[in-house]
């Protein structure tokens, strides 16, 4: 389920910062600064530093608390918390409603226990905003023949919201062979006959396919058909992950681990990989009869991507689309017009019908 990202704080004038996908840098709106990726990082890492000092110190206090807990038969128990603006570890009794991060320094309303997840190893940053999202959406409407003119005339959308959706990236080495049936065809004619002479040939190939970081959304919220839509994500702007790319959007931790998603982007390899093999036969058709593959040096790593969700409703129905946050392209599925639906259909049966009487009426 996504979690709101709290904005880090602006150095000059305390407000919150958000990631700028345009200008590639951390923007605070209440007096326009900006600030890179770097600079956000260095800031954050000297106050942690700082705070890294009243940590151990409360740690030795609770240590010391502890042992004077144990002479009377029991342990003080704690719970861990994140702190909801810089992302911190917190230590607490389960008594305690409201502390201080000592990384920091805001007062943190502690609201029920949440769940450590693993960092991700990179990160792609937003490049579109949400402006743009609006109007790729406005765009995806137009041409669509089908589409009903009431869904366009009164829609609105209900609900925008960039989110970095988890994905798993799998890495491999794949060792491939296939069987092929490659054929031939040639035409000509013999006095009133015309013949068709096929060859046919058995192709046998093998080889093997490297692949590099292909994905697989990690979320139960997200509809895998739909994030295998938004592909593909362009690695150049890959990053190695920091939070700071973060602020001002919701950011998805996985629920799917790497083992539930390995089926997935194994078949993706395994089928790619034989494609590969398949465009070495140099045939007319070719038709794959057997295949073998083994997979080797797998590797799985986390990542995040970009992705913008906006959601429409239209007669008591909802509709979903996504953006690439990175590349803009939209995805999503459409009402259909039944009139116009069973208009089109009417419409080219009977331009069919003529067409193959015309042609029949001529041959004859």
């Amino acid at each position: 389920m996504a979690e709101q990202v709290t904005a880090y704080k602006c150095p000059a004038c305390g407000g919150p910062l958000r990631f700028d996908g345009k200008e590639q840098k951390l923007k605070c709106d209440f007096c326009d600064s900006m600030y890179t990726v770097e600079e956000v990082e260095k800031l954050t890492a000297e106050q942690q530093a700082k705070a890294e000092a009243a940590r151990e110190k409360e740690d030795a206090r609770i240590e010391s608390a502890n042992e004077q807990n144990a002479e009377f038969g029991g342990e003080m128990e704690t719970n861990t918390y994140v702190c909801t603006s810089c992302g911190a570890a917190l230590d607490t009794d389960p008594t305690t409603a409201v502390t201080n991060c000592p990384y920091c320094g805001n007062a943190v309303e502690i609201a029920g226990q949440m769940s450590k997840a693993v960092k991700p190893d990179y990160c792609i940053p937003f490049r579109f905003e949400k402006k743009d999202a609006i109007k790729a959406l406005k765009e995806y409407y137009k041409g669509k023949k089908l589409l009903p003119k009431s869904f366009t005339d009164g829609n609105h959308i209900d609900k925008i919201q960039g989110v970095y959706v988890p994905f798993w990236l799998f890495s491999g080495l794949a060792h491939a062979e296939a069987s092929f049936e490659g054929s031939d065809s040639t035409t000509h004619r013999s006095g009133d006959e015309e013949i068709t002479e096929t060859k046919i040939y058995n192709c046998f190939r093998k080889g093997d396919v490297a692949f590099s970081k292909i994905p697989a959304d990690g979320s139960t919220s997200m509809p895998d058909d739909l994030m295998d839509s938004v592909e593909p994500f362009d690695y150049k702007d890959l990053k190695p992950f920091s939070p700071a790319y973060m602020p001002g959007f919701l950011a998805n931790r996985y629920d799917v681990d790497k083992d539930a998603v390995a089926p997935r982007v194994k078949e993706r390899a395994e089928n790619q990989s034989v494609h590969e093999l398949a465009a070495t036969v140099k045939h007319g058709s070719v038709s794959e009869k057997s295949r073998n593959v083994t997979l080797s040096d797998t590797v799985m790593e986390y990542a995040m991507f970009p992705v913008w969700l906006l959601s429409t409703s239209w007669e008591g129905k909802n509709f979903m689309f996504a953006m690439n946050g990175q590349t803009g392209k939209m995805i999503g599925n459409l009402p259909v017009d039944k009139k116009k639906a069973t208009l089109y259909f009417v419409g080219y049966t009977v331009l069919f019908t003529i067409i193959f009487a015309i042609i029949s009426t001529f041959f004859s």
